[in-house]
């Protein structure tokens, strides 16, 4: 592929990393961080303001008709700023699901909202020890009457305090999978809150005999298999890009400081152990940057991109967590001062390594398809 961006794909992540940047400094972070809905909404209104929220949205609904790479490039910014905004499950898991297999009517009640800044979406699609691409989700949706009744629990949830609606994969029969848009204010649906290592909130959902209507089916029930498909893919993509930010903003933050810092005299940028460390995480965080770029242009051009994905989320898990370990070596004590800004990009770091499954996993999935030649699916 041709790794240049054209000149709309480089506006869009300028502005973005502009209003992020001029939003977001350290103190306002830190204010954030003390409030309990940890969610920057002015920063949220602006990115609508730019039409950033409905960048990769359908022009028929007013969005600007572009795709995932787009979504990924802000998602970029979003990583470079640590910002809290919910912009991976609102826009990539939700609202982009929706425009693909949601009907007229719920393409018309959700994604106008969304690019407004006026609606947060979330799924839930993240299960410790399941595969849901598999449909091995612990979560059952029976028929019940025109409707269904849904059972069961869902954990990892991101913005469901923000959120109107959650994408829910479930068990529709022993060999189909569905996804259903669930209000989390339903009666039925218990909410526990979750802290994470980034200190953004996640979500245990516990359903109980929660009634919705046909009209809360996304898709055909007996085919959620292809959209929980279609949006693992891009979700996990999603959170190679937002690594990308992550790490390259932490290598900046250190190329600053060790610039600066001097021992023996001499600034210690200029020791040869320093320089070499630096280099090592330079190259991961430029092979993490391309390896989610390909991935994106794969799937944006309808190419088979599993493999290409799952070269991603290696180079995300595995690299971006030897770069904020290398910035964390190279700032010595000061790096774990948490009024100094390292700290959150080391957090951001290994939290989106735990999100992809972690380096070893993939890399053996990685491994077999080598040794096999079998397709592998990604999953996020």
């Amino acid at each position: 592929m041709d790794f240049s961006l054209s000149d709309e794909q480089q506006a869009i992540g300028e502005l973005a990393g502009q209003i992020l940047t001029e939003k977001l400094p350290a103190e306002r972070l830190r204010a954030i961080e003390a409030t309990t809905e940890r969610m920057a909404d002015d920063v949220w209104i602006e990115l609508a303001k730019a039409n950033l929220l409905g960048i990769a949205l359908p022009e028929d609904v007013g969005g600007s008709g572009f795709g995932i790479l787009e979504a990924c490039l802000v998602l970029e910014q979003i990583g470079r700023t640590v910002a809290p905004v919910p912009y991976l499950p609102t826009v990539v898991l939700g609202a982009m699901a929706i425009a693909e297999f949601g009907t007229e009517a719920q393409r018309r009640r959700d994604l106008p909202g969304v690019i407004d800044g006026e609606v947060v979406l979330t799924a839930a699609i993240a299960e410790e020890g399941v595969d849901p691409a598999l449909g091995a989700t612990p979560t059952t949706a029976t028929r019940d009457g025109d409707g269904w009744l849904l059972d069961g629990q869902r954990q990892f949830v991101p913005a469901v305090h923000l959120a109107r609606r959650v994408l829910v994969p479930a068990r529709t029969g022993d060999d189909t999978l569905g996804v259903f848009l669930v209000d989390p204010a339903t009666p039925g649906v218990e909410v526990t809150r979750l802290e994470t290592t980034t200190l953004e909130p996640q979500f245990l959902l516990t359903f109980s005999g929660v009634r919705l209507g046909g009209e809360d089916v996304l898709g055909d029930p007996s085919s959620g298999a292809e959209t929980l498909t279609w949006m693992l893919r891009r979700g996990t993509v999603a959170l190679c890009a937002t690594q990308a930010g992550v790490c390259s903003a932490a290598l900046r933050l250190t190329a600053g400081y060790v610039s600066q810092r001097e021992q023996f005299g001499s600034k210690i940028a200029t020791f040869q152990a320093v320089a070499q460390r630096a280099a090592d995480a330079y190259i991961d965080s430029e092979a993490v940057s391309l390896t989610w770029r390909q991935a994106a242009w794969r799937l944006a051009e309808g190419l088979d991109a599993d493999e290409a994905i799952a070269v991603a989320k290696f180079w995300a898990a595995d690299g971006g967590q030897r770069v904020v370990h290398a910035a964390q070596h190279l700032h010595g004590g000061i790096g774990v001062d948490v009024d100094y800004p390292l700290h959150r990009y080391f957090r951001w770091a290994k939290q989106l390594e735990l999100s992809l499954g972690g380096s070893t996993q993939q890399l053996r999935r990685l491994g077999r398809l080598l040794a096999s030649d079998e397709p592998i699916t990604s999953r996020a």
